[in-house]
């Protein structure tokens, strides 16, 4: 769409998990694609790491830190990420749900049976991600939504050591899923961006108990077989611009050319 000056209009983004390896990357490509017609809501915990990223960025940015571990005022905290596109006028708005955690991978689920934590980890990485989408759906009305879940192939597949990691990814998947089946108008796309070299999938080689998985790591590593960062960003914008999904579908990096 384009303003009566002939203009494209601004598109807002939202991304959480904003400081990490994949974040920066969404970052980059959103600037590299749209530039001066988007403005970009990050949300991390590591501003400095934000602002080495988005430098010389011609998109404006604007940071925001929210601990989605924490359970008070989880809605209001959403919100305020939120207000930052408040008083603008927007096409279109886009939300990358990119935030969560590895849970601990020096243990098997038939050791994990400390409840707290494991509440805590769920909130952090399920709940939390319910509660913002929420948020996101009700904040902007009458304009065109874009919900992208930052997935996994362990939403669809059983990993030893990463249990949790696995059941709050498929989770997240079945509540963009339903969302995509109750909001008809509203874009839904599960982004699994394949495996990347980030300080996660080291702390896995490093840490997990599981010898199947540590070879599996390993090998990426030795035969350079991990996907670049920026590449998998680059394919998500490209794959969300065709439409070439269905919606609520989960589209792994490697299911397009």
């Amino acid at each position: 769409s384009t303003q009566s000056t002939g203009e494209p209009m601004r598109q807002l983004f939202i991304i959480t998990g904003a400081s990490g390896g994949f974040g920066s990357a969404i970052l980059r490509q959103i600037n590299a694609a749209f530039g001066e017609n988007a403005l970009i809501i990050a949300s991390g915990r590591n501003h400095a790491k934000i602002s080495d990223t988005t430098s010389n960025f011609t998109a404006e940015v604007r940071k925001i830190s929210v601990d989605f571990g924490k359970r008070e005022e989880i809605r209001s905290r959403c919100q305020e990420i939120m207000k930052l596109g408040d008083g603008e006028s927007f096409d279109h708005v886009t939300l990358f749900n990119n935030h969560g955690s590895m849970n601990e991978v020096d243990k098997l689920l038939a050791e994990s049976d400390d409840a707290v934590k494991f509440d805590d980890y769920m909130f952090l990485n399920v709940t939390s991600f319910q509660i913002l989408t929420c948020v996101f759906l009700n904040h902007f009305p009458a304009i065109k939504h874009t919900c992208v879940n930052i997935s996994s192939i362990c939403a669809l597949q059983a990993f030893p050591s990463m249990g949790m990691y696995c059941t709050s990814k498929a989770a997240r998947h079945m509540i963009y899923r339903c969302i995509a089946k109750e909001n008809p108008d509203v874009n839904v796309l599960n982004y699994s961006p394949g495996p990347m070299d980030t300080s996660m999938t080291q702390y896995i080689t490093q840490t997990t108990v599981d010898a199947s998985i540590k070879q599996m790591f390993s090998d990426l590593s030795a035969q350079g077989r991990w996907v670049d960062v920026d590449e998998s960003a680059k394919k998500m914008l490209t794959i969300l611009k065709d439409g070439s999904y269905e919606q609520g579908q989960h589209v792994d990096f490697f299911d397009r050319s």
